[in-house]
């Protein structure tokens, strides 16, 4: 009995030991994160269809001796390829220059392409959601840590992931 007893303590000790050593989610959050992949259906539908357009264009250029018409293909395809060249431009400076930071007594603060917003968050650790107030609009959102990477489902779709970012 003494033994079993002796054992069972031990066994707890070592258990609360590990349990106390883990890294909760909420303390994974803790510090300032950078953009490393976006995934935005509208986004990445656009520009699917531009480089459907452009092909179209290109081809229809290929194929017309019409002065009048080649002008007109010629502007659209100018068009469609500096949208395309813009929406992509736009998400790269996003990436590079969006930080995200959460201190530890629950302020929050963004650096964006659009400026810095302030705020506050929250996390609840049970249900994976992060929560955020900021202008007073509040957000909420799934979260998911892979190693050292942090996934923000942003809702079915679209998610953008960060990783700790070293600046």
């Amino acid at each position: 009995m003494k033994n079993t007893l002796k054992s069972l303590l031990v066994f707890g000790a070592i258990a609360l030991s590990l349990a106390s050593c883990q890294k909760h989610d909420k303390d994974k959050l803790i510090g300032k994160w950078k953009i490393v992949k976006i995934e935005f259906q509208q986004f990445k539908q656009q520009m699917e269809f531009d480089k459907k357009q452009i092909a179209m264009l290109q081809d229809s250029i290929a194929g017309t001796t019409d002065t009048s018409k080649l002008n007109r293909f010629n502007q659209m395809l100018s068009m469609s390829q500096k949208r395309a060249e813009q929406m992509k431009s736009q998400q790269d400076t996003m990436m590079a220059k969006s930080r995200w930071e959460f201190d530890k007594n629950g302020d929050f603060n963004a650096t964006e392409i659009g400026g810095n917003s302030k705020g506050i968050w929250s996390y609840d650790e049970e249900k994976g959601m992060l929560f955020t107030v900021i202008d007073q609009r509040t957000y909420s959102q799934k979260v998911q840590f892979n190693s050292d990477t942090m996934i923000l489902q942003l809702d079915s779709l679209n998610f953008m992931g960060f990783v700790k970012a070293k600046d």
